[in-house]
């Protein structure tokens, strides 16, 4: 599986990705709004590991490509979870390649395939409230923030919250066509 958008391929993840995965996993400005991380070399080969998993499975419930740029090495990712007919959408880009728009142009790929390729009718997101970033690149890709999670997610020993997206295939512009 893999996607072309105008400046980035998303691809399925290899075990060959190890060192540019590691790179920016690996990497504590990253690590400060998720839940894992930094992470350690054996982390990231579980996620590998996760990553090849999950491609292998005939009723796949994760999508989880890698973020490059055409003919180079992951610069992050961006996955899609189904969970009781709905998606749950992530991305995480490297802390060098902030500010590029990447995590916005992989997001709204995976937002599209979502709604087009597998129906869905839902699809959510949630970030930190500090990460405001984040929460532009959600309201960019057309989705709307619908409230505030508080303390759901501990993060190296303490609860956060969450501020929380929703997209519906009914408020996409583009849902009944290309977008």
């Amino acid at each position: 599986m893999q996607f072309h958008t105008e400046r980035l391929l998303l691809r399925e993840y290899t075990l060959d990705d190890f060192d540019a995965v590691h790179a920016f996993a690996s990497d504590r400005r990253i690590a400060e709004f998720v839940e894992w991380g930094p992470n350690t070399a054996a982390d990231t080969r579980r996620f590998l590991e996760a990553c090849s998993f999950a491609q292998s499975q005939p009723q796949r419930t994760k999508f989880t490509l890698a973020l490059t740029v055409p003919n180079g090495d992951p610069i992050g990712s961006v996955s899609l979870s189904l969970v009781g007919g709905k998606g749950e959408l992530g991305y995480v880009v490297a802390a060098d390649c902030w500010g590029r728009g990447y995590a916005t142009e992989a997001s709204q790929a995976m937002l599209v395939f979502g709604v087009q390729d597998l129906s869905l009718a839902e699809i959510t997101a949630t970030c930190r409230p500090e990460n405001v970033a984040s929460a532009r690149v959600l309201e960019k890709i057309g989705m709307s923030r619908i409230g505030l999670r508080k303390a759901d997610k501990l993060i190296r020993g303490q609860w956060r919250d969450s501020l929380v997206f929703s997209a519906s295939a009914e408020s996409m512009p583009w849902s009944s066509g290309t977008p």
